[in-house]
């Protein structure tokens, strides 16, 4: 059977195939009636809009790209679902790509993007692909960044105040501890992980405390590297008594190591930059310096709405405040 056409659409409902078409794009005026019995008929027909050749005929695909560093994260993917609800309302379809914290997969994620023809790109990046993010920019794609800033990349931009909430949590740790604190870093390529090292570091030169090299593991943003950096930290002859890591996943790896080495999780204060999925179901000695989520998405979002809409002028930078809810004090 041959595909159902705009026409056939047009025909079934007794309207023009103008009228399809403007409920399609959702551009001119459509009453609500006519509007809700357009999208009937087209159900009913069970017609399947050809997206690329809309797109190539009005140069518009109507399609916003996003490039995660990882989906599984639950912080993430948090903001990808509001900015997917937001977009959807207005008739732009998100389309998800994950380039696991790899610079080349993430070339590859943005070139494959581009290819399909995006109107606008949100990008959580690794911090080396700027070349690719200008020429995205200069050629009049919007670009959004989410979380972490690219250096020479001048565009709108969505972010926390990573390194003060680090200094917080770290000196209250310092408060309680000395130096008997370790600290899990990130991957110093990306901004975040830059930013959350250099607020720890602030914080301990406030207070004039030395801490060794034997109580910091430079981790990569994983799992794995929390598992590694638990091990790293135990096999030192004064393992730290209290744990200040800077990523959430790294936090999960960080007790999976312990529970590997048959230690009490109990036994080290734990305050993860990031919430950990499974943190409500248990009551040990760890503290989350709270992300918003929720309020990131609506501001990425909004940024990206206005930008295809041609809205504004300019490029905006929001920051938000992460809220470290102590445990213990």
């Amino acid at each position: 059977m041959s595909s159902i056409t705009i026409k056939d659409v047009a025909l079934a409902a007794g309207v023009s195939t103008a009228t399809v078409s403007r409920v399609l794009n959702r551009t001119g005026y459509v009453s609500n009636q006519v509007r809700l019995h357009v999208e009937q008929v087209m159900k009913g027909l069970n017609y399947q809009p050809n997206v690329l050749a809309r797109s190539l005929k009005q140069e518009k695909s109507r399609t916003v790209g996003i490039v995660l560093p990882d989906m599984t994260n639950p912080y993430f993917m948090g903001v990808a679902r509001i900015v997917q609800q937001r977009l959807l309302e207005k008739g732009y379809h998100l389309i998800y790509m994950d380039s696991v914290e790899d610079p080349e997969k993430e070339l590859e994620a943005i070139q494959l993007l581009q290819g399909m023809r995006i109107e606008a790109l949100i990008l959580a990046g690794t911090g080396q692909n700027a070349e690719i993010v200008k020429h995205l920019i200069h050629s009049g794609t919007a670009v959004v960044l989410l979380d972490r800033i690219i250096d020479g990349v001048h565009t709108d931009l969505v972010v926390e105040d990573n390194a003060g909430a680090a200094e917080e949590a770290m000196g209250y740790l310092l408060s309680k501890y000395g130096d008997r604190i370790g600290i899990i870093g990130g991957p110093q390529h990306i901004s975040t992980a830059r930013e959350r090292l250099e607020g720890a570091r602030k914080a301990v030169a406030l207070v004039g405390i030395q801490i060794s090299e034997t109580k910091f593991y430079a981790g990569d943003y994983s799992r794995a590297s929390g598992i590694q950096a638990c091990n790293f930290f135990m096999e030192t002859e004064e393992p730290p008594v209290a744990i200040f890591s800077s990523n959430n996943e790294m936090t999960y790896g960080f007790y999976l190591g312990m529970k590997e080495r048959g230690l009490d999780l109990d036994s080290v204060e734990v305050i993860s930059f990031g919430e950990l999925d499974a943190a409500p179901l248990f009551s040990h000695r760890l503290s989350i310096i709270y992300q918003n989520p929720a309020q990131i998405g609506e501001a990425v979002a909004e940024l990206t709405l206005k930008r295809l809409e041609r809205e504004g002028i300019g490029r905006e930078k929001r920051i938000f405040t992460p809220r470290l809810e102590k445990q213990f004090s």
